[in-house]
């Protein structure tokens, strides 16, 4: 007769996602924020409880694409009602009231105006979660205690260990040369 032995699974240590850094005052974080997307950090972001103008300049990042969603969706929905309206009145039911033509569009651009909103608005909130990649209900940088305080007063870049740039080390250095408070390692 043979025995099974218990044998514990071996735990896989935590794999590292990167550095946070803290700053404390705004200035300080677009400062950083230019000197890292000059030094050639390519995965890495800013996080701070207030919108923070010329944060976008001073990362690089392009224009958004959501205008041109919204645009899509306005005119997804002003030419899918002017599309159905004359196929509902001309040809699926052709009734005549007063002698006025089977379709005007005249009668018909306050519904299309209507639903150019409707459809910009539908187009800009599903658009707006999928660039977010929202809802995210788990980021590494959510297990970190300091993290906690981006909602609050807490500024922060965090750059990912996947980045070409990144050395532990030199990467370290260079945050707390450009004037962060503290700089912890992030694992997953």
């Amino acid at each position: 007769m043979s025995t099974a032995q218990n044998v514990e699974p071996v735990a896989e240590a935590p794999r590292m996602y990167g550095l946070l850094a803290e700053f404390h005052d705004v200035q300080t974080l677009l400062n950083a924020a230019v000197a890292l997307r000059k030094a050639g950090y390519k995965k890495w972001d800013c996080y701070t409880p207030f919108p923070v103008h010329g944060m976008d300049k001073a990362m690089g990042l392009r224009p958004s694409i959501l205008p041109w969603i919204a645009l899509a969706g306005a005119m997804a929905g002003v030419f899918g009602i002017l599309a159905l309206a004359p196929l509902c009145n001309a040809f699926l039911y052709p009734m005549i009231f007063s002698g006025k033509p089977y379709w005007g569009l005249p009668g018909h651009i306050p519904m299309a105006f209507a639903l150019g909103i409707l459809g910009g608005t539908v187009f800009v909130v599903h658009g707006m979660f999928v660039l977010a990649r929202l809802p995210q209900f788990y980021h590494p940088l959510f297990s970190t205690e300091r993290f906690r305080r981006v909602t609050d007063d807490g500024m922060f870049i965090a750059i990912e260990a996947t980045d070409p740039s990144y050395s532990p080390s030199a990467t370290t250095q260079l945050l707390k040369k450009l004037g962060a408070a503290a700089v912890e390692e992030v694992r997953d």
